[in-house]
């Protein structure tokens, strides 16, 4: 699992069957600042989601079991993140 930023909402041209009512989002993986790191990448979640929302993005063969009808996908967004807290206090004692 891994933490990305939503960029946009993917359109398909003409409907794919196993995608049919799942929502399909362009995603960028974040680093411990929350700024976007690598290339962002396709994913296909339950709901549609605002740009600029975080979320939580299941990726490789598991991405495929997120949906109950077996969806073809590498990528898959599981939840939306509310909220986000990194206790830069511990990072710092770690590095010591």
């Amino acid at each position: 699992m891994k933490l990305a930023r939503v960029l946009g909402q993917v359109v398909l041209s003409r409907t794919v069957e196993p995608y049919r009512d799942k929502s399909l989002h362009l995603v960028q993986d974040v680093d411990g600042e929350l700024r976007g790191v690598g290339d962002p990448e396709v994913a296909v979640g339950w709901q549609p989601m605002a740009e600029g929302d975080l979320v939580v993005v299941e990726v490789s063969r598991e991405a495929c079991n997120a949906f109950e009808d077996g969806v073809p996908a590498d990528a898959a967004i599981i939840g939306r993140v509310d909220r986000v807290h990194i206790d830069t206090a511990s990072e710092q004692a770690g590095e010591k």
